[in-house]
């Protein structure tokens, strides 16, 4: 299992205990997102200066949200800035980031798709109303796919606050919040989405989000504050609650919308569903697995009995077939579980750094701490 670290007091001192008890694994995110941004041609002091615009729009937040990020540069020896930098990583990091199109791009593609090497993919999630498993518990899952080198660097915190619900949640050491489950049961995953009109303007970051929803008392609050907020760049939280309340909220600059569960069942990878949402959608050209990956994930739902368990989540985390994809396809686009392309730079090679299953209704998740194809589920519980 990841580190799990006990948090508790005023959001200060919360973020001060953090600094220092995951000092190691801060720097090694600060040296992850360095090298990143410097591939996109932005140097660690700039992507400080970027990450500074949004400092006021974080203390705005609310939820002592920068407090705690204070205490998390205080603990760890670094600048309130560099730690701003990790929160508004995806708000710095170019839209086209992962799938960046220089010269002779294409050509390059073709070889590696014919040498059965492809484009990066990231995250697959679902969420399942308790009317549709055995227990009548709420589920929310995913795999979390990102550059390999920050599995070191991911961290448990759970998290007991006055005033506030108490959470859990994975996140990258010196993020305030990722995926995770709260005292009210609210479960939230993440998937990124990348639009033209990302980045064109100030607003809250994706992660900064992803905490605020952890202060939610149900899916319904979440879906109400995506929609009274503007956003600086795309993503999809994924959320459940205990009373069955299942989705996906898409959310841009252009707006956030919830998609509704079909059959008690939502999936969701890297595009969005929603038609408006879409209009801006960045070219898939950058992003090749997101279509046949929720393929993928529909064959496994379909084939789903009436009920199901944490069993069937984990063969759909697990799936390394890609089976299901639209004919003309290579199934192996659609795998769920990503494994690393060692033929890509370190810091741009993509696998699925864990899997999750988040049981609503017990405050509770069972995490695979690795490729999950290779490790078991481990139970962390609020």
């Amino acid at each position: 299992m990841f580190p799990v670290l006990e948090l508790d007091g005023e959001p200060f001192a919360r973020g001060m205990a953090c600094g220092r008890a995951a000092r190691t694994q801060i720097g090694g995110s600060v040296r992850c997102y360095a090298a990143m941004f410097a591939s996109c041609g932005i140097d660690w002091t700039t992507a400080q200066q970027r990450a500074a615009e949004f400092r006021d729009i974080i203390e705005g937040c609310g939820g002592g949200i920068i407090e705690e990020i204070e205490g998390l540069a205080a603990g760890s020896g670094l600048k309130v800035n560099e730690i701003l930098a990790l929160n508004c990583r995806t708000e710095i990091l170019p839209p086209s980031f992962l799938g960046m199109e220089y010269a002779h791009s294409d050509v390059a593609k073709a070889r590696n798709a014919a040498m059965g090497l492809f484009d990066i993919g990231e995250c697959t999630s679902v969420a399942v109303a308790g009317t549709r498993c055995a227990d009548g518990h709420t589920r929310v899952a995913q795999n979390w796919d990102w550059v390999g080198f920050q599995r070191q660097n991911v961290i448990a915190l759970r998290v007991h606050r006055d005033g506030w619900p108490d959470y859990v949640t994975l996140t990258e050491a010196g993020i305030v919040a990722k995926i995770g489950v709260n005292e009210h049961g609210v479960g939230v995953g993440l998937n990124i989405l990348r639009a033209t009109d990302d980045r064109e303007g100030l607003g809250i970051p994706v992660h900064i989000f992803q905490r605020m929803a952890l202060d939610c008392a149900d899916v319904k609050s979440v879906v109400a504050l995506a929609r009274s907020l503007k956003f600086a760049a795309s993503s999809n939280a994924i959320l459940g609650d205990p009373s069955g309340h299942v989705t996906s909220l898409e959310y841009s600059p252009s707006g956030a919308v919830a998609l509704p569960p079909d059959h008690g069942v939502v999936a969701h990878t890297n595009h969005f569903c929603d038609p408006r949402l879409a209009e801006k959608q960045a070219p898939l050209t950058q992003m090749l697995t997101t279509e046949p990956r929720l393929q993928c994930a529909d064959r496994h739902i379909a084939d789903w009995p009436d009920l199901i368990d944490d069993v069937h989540l984990a063969i759909l985390l697990r799936d390394e077939s890609g089976d299901g994809v639209a004919t003309g396809t290579d199934a192996r686009y659609g795998a769920i579980c990503r494994h690393p392309d060692p033929a890509s730079p370190p810091e741009l090679r993509v696998e699925s750094i864990f899997g999750v299953i988040i049981d609503c209704d017990e405050r509770s998740m069972v995490v695979a701490p690795g490729i999950p194809s290779q490790v078991d589920f481990e139970l962390l519980a609020l």
